[in-house]
């Protein structure tokens, strides 16, 4: 049975984008961005926004949805990712390891055809763009295993074709310069200099209880369905050295002592962790203030 999140990380950017006009930041820099959604709302609102990330198709996204301010893919272009192209030797096999556990033969077809046309492609806003929008059917046909009667059944290249054309929505140009960059967070860190850090680091032991759907796209990306959460955090700030909760604690505070730069510094976590990441915080900032909209979104805003 495949197990899927019942929450995952969850931003809001319209409640990020209003704490950072509070504080007046015009930029920021989230070295932890995940699906950079919520930076390409803050592009939108023209805000700087600078992300990184360990998973590269995170950042193959982020160059899709952020960096990107003009490129979209035109019909023909769609067509070219989608289908089975004519003349082109494909890597079938690729994911037959997931057929009858994850995927049907097709789906496991299909995924080896887009994974070698999107490779294939020599931008990489439409990279991106093509990623996410791929990543949107895994994610439909991941759910419709667990409801089958509750969707309907689309061809594949009709599905990705779809959802393909809806992340050119996310296009937009800004008069801002705004990056995406694959590292850790501390190298991140050092690598920009803005008016606002966001950090919204990923749990203690997400490893173990990482989303499906995260680490399968990157495995999809990779072209390696072996591929394990614990082989692109290994050597992470936050991999399996920060499993236990001394290690994390650890890391974290290296994190906030890194960012001593930054004049606002935005923590989002949750009230089960609250007490343990304010202390963290005031140990580096004089001023901290604390919003709780949820008790799964409290954010800790603080200023020197």
């Amino acid at each position: 049975m495949i197990e899927l999140q019942a929450r995952t990380r969850s931003i809001s950017p319209s409640r990020l984008h209003e704490i950072l006009m509070r504080y007046d930041c015009s930029s920021v820099v989230d070295p932890f961005m995940g699906l950079a959604t919520h930076l390409n709302y803050l592009k939108r609102h023209d805000v700087a926004v600078h992300g990184g990330d360990l998973l590269e198709w995170f950042v193959r996204v982020g160059e899709g949805i952020v960096v990107n301010d003009l490129t979209i893919l035109r019909d023909n272009e769609v067509a070219e990712i989608v289908e089975l192209l004519p003349g082109r030797i494909y890597s079938w096999d690729l994911f037959k390891a997931w057929e009858g556990v994850f995927f049907t033969e097709e789906q496991c077809v299909y995924l080896g055809v887009w994974h070698d046309n999107v490779h294939s492609l020599r931008s990489d806003g439409q990279t991106g763009l093509a990623v996410l929008g791929l990543w949107r059917t895994l994610c439909y046909w991941l759910q419709k295993t667990l409801h089958p009667d509750d969707m309907q059944d689309i061809p594949p290249s009709e599905l990705a074709w779809s959802y393909i054309r809806q992340t050119e929505a996310l296009v937009t140009a800004s008069i801002r310069r705004n990056t995406v960059r694959q590292s850790d967070a501390l190298a991140t860190l050092a690598a920009h200099k803005a008016d606002a850090l966001f950090l919204y680091p990923p749990a203690r032991n997400s490893l173990r209880n990482a989303d499906t759907r995260i680490w399968m796209w990157e495995a999809w990306w990779q072209g390696n369905p072996y591929f394990t959460p614990e082989l692109a955090y290994r050597n992470s700030l936050f991999g399996a050295r920060a499993a236990d909760e001394t290690g994390y604690t650890r890391a974290f505070a290296r994190v906030l002592s890194a960012a001593d730069d930054y004049p606002v510094l935005i923590v989002q976590t949750s009230e089960a962790r609250l007490n343990e990441l304010e202390r963290l915080v005031r140990e580096v900032r004089s001023k901290v203030d604390i919003s709780a909209p949820h008790p799964h979104e409290v954010y800790l805003v603080a200023t020197k």
